[in-house]
């Protein structure tokens, strides 16, 4: 029975030690799980900036558009109009009345039309 109890208390003494140097599972679960959770929060940071970015170039994009693209739609529609009546044959004067704009801006509309060679 002294036997017994002696190896078993060496083998508890064996295990104890091999325990103490042996590796811990959790505690390196445990430490890839704060690296996931680490970059996760990096890749999250990152996605936000990005998004900031493309929202503010968005907005800006939005404003040139209305600022700008009304206006130039008014006037090719008009500069259009302006080149069929002058095709038509019709003198400034003519063009100008029709179109409801100055016949000194209908020349102007016109000579860049002719540089461009629209005309």
């Amino acid at each position: 029975m002294e036997y017994a109890f002696i190896i078993l208390l060496g083998i508890a003494i064996l295990l104890l030690v091999i325990s103490f140097y042996g590796k811990d599972r959790i505690k390196m679960m445990q430490e890839e799980i704060d690296q996931l959770s680490l970059s996760v929060v990096q890749e999250t940071y990152l996605l936000k900036k990005k998004m900031k970015i493309l929202e503010e170039e968005l907005l800006t994009n939005d404003i040139d558009y209305e600022l700008g693209t009304p206006q130039t739609n008014a006037m090719s529609l008009s500069n259009a109009s302006i080149l069929s009546l002058y095709d038509k044959g019709l003198s400034y004067k003519e063009i100008g009345n029709k179109t409801n704009l100055p016949v000194e801006e209908v020349r102007l509309i016109l000579e860049q039309a002719k540089k461009m060679g629209l005309i």
